[in-house]
Formats: C-alpha cells, sequence, structure tokens
C-alpha cells in the first residue's frame, strides 16, 4: 500500500527523525534562499535600518563601515549610496554574486569579501560594523564569541557595533529575568 499525499499541494510530510548538522548554514543561503531574501524586505524598511545604523553607529560622511554577514548587499548598497563606504562579508557565493550586481548596476563602490563571519582579516579599520538580519546566534555560544572578538578588532579605536536586536535578544538574554527571588533557610 502506497503512502496518501496529503490533498493540499505544496504540503509534504516527513516521518520519522531527521538530522540537521550543527554547521548547517554554512550551505543554507543560495539559490532560493538569495531570491526570498530579495523580494521580502520592502524598500521603506531598508532605508529606515539604514537610518537607524547611520544615527547609532555615529557614522560621519565617508565613514568605512563593515557589512558581515551582508546577505544580497541591501544595507550596504543603501549606505553606499549615502556616500558611505562599506565592505560586505558574506559566506555564501550567491548572495554576494547578487549584490555585487546590483552595486555595478547602480555605479557604487563596494567591497565585497567571501569569508565566514569569524574570519575578517582587518585590523582598526572600520569606522563602524553592524550584524543584520537576524544573522547573530548561529554559531553557538564559542562561535559567537569568536564572532565578536573578529569584529571587535577590525573597529577602530571608538567605533561601534551593532547587532540586529532580535536574534540578539535570544541569544544573549535568552536566560535573562526581571528578577529573581529566592528563599534562605
Amino acid at each position: 500500500m502506497r503512502p496518501r499525499l496529503p490533498a493540499e499541494p505544496g504540503l509534504l510530510f516527513l516521518k520519522g527523525p531527521m538530522h540537521v548538522p550543527d554547521d548547517w548554514w554554512k550551505d543554507f543561503f543560495g539559490g532560493l534562499v538569495v531570491d526570498f531574501w530579495r523580494a521580502v524586505m520592502p524598500p521603506e524598511a531598508t532605508t529606515a535600518e539604514a537610518d537607524f545604523l547611520v544615527t547609532r553607529l555615529a557614522l560621519a560622511p565617508g565613514a568605512r563601515v563593515l557589512d558581515v554577514p551582508c546577505g544580497h548587499g541591501r544595507l550596504a548598497l543603501e549606505l553606499a549610496r549615502r556616500g558611505y563606504r562599506p565592505t560586505g562579508v558574506d559566506i555564501s557565493a550567491d548572495f554576494l554574486a547578487t549584490a555585487a550586481r546590483s552595486a555595478e548596476e547602480e555605479g557604487l563602490s563596494i567591497e565585497w569579501h567571501q569569508s565566514e563571519m569569524r574570519a575578517l582579516p582587518w585590523q582598526e579599520r572600520f569606522d563602524g560594523a553592524f550584524c543584520g538580519g537576524s544573522s547573530f546566534g548561529y554559531l553557538g555560544d564559542a562561535g559567537d564569541l569568536d564572532f565578536l572578538k573578529a569584529v571587535a578588532k577590525t573597529l577602530k579605536p571608538g567605533a561601534r557595533f551593532a547587532i540586529d536586536a532580535v536574534k540578539a535578544a535570544e541569544v544573549l538574554a535568552a536566560h535573562f529575568r526581571e528578577s529573581h527571588a529566592m528563599d534562605v533557610g
């Protein structure tokens, strides 16, 4: 007897255990995922996020800014349009190729670098850096700490770093409690 497929198209049910490798993110960000991220973020959100970054990172005109990981470069592109000098880093060749095409079409000068986000080669180069798109927290505690150290190394003294708050709150404040009371004795 053959299993019956669901009546609703597009639904697939898997039975049994499924194994997801710890480093799933190494090969995940390509193809359809690139198309999804290009389509999902409205231009107004990109404008608002760039406004926030310029203000919170205290970027002076022409400042060098690190976008890691940059995905398809939507924020790096917007910052370049405003006269900043962004560098985008991502592990995904597909994301970077899309970002580079967009920059070329607009005549924007952006440095793109394919690398895992913990392997940043620069020392005190950037006036600010950011990690957007809920990209923080995939690497486990030790990996996340290595990422933060790698970014810190790239920043000039006094430069600021911003992390997308959605994922950062889940990772950094996972055990946060407003208060904690204990009865002793």
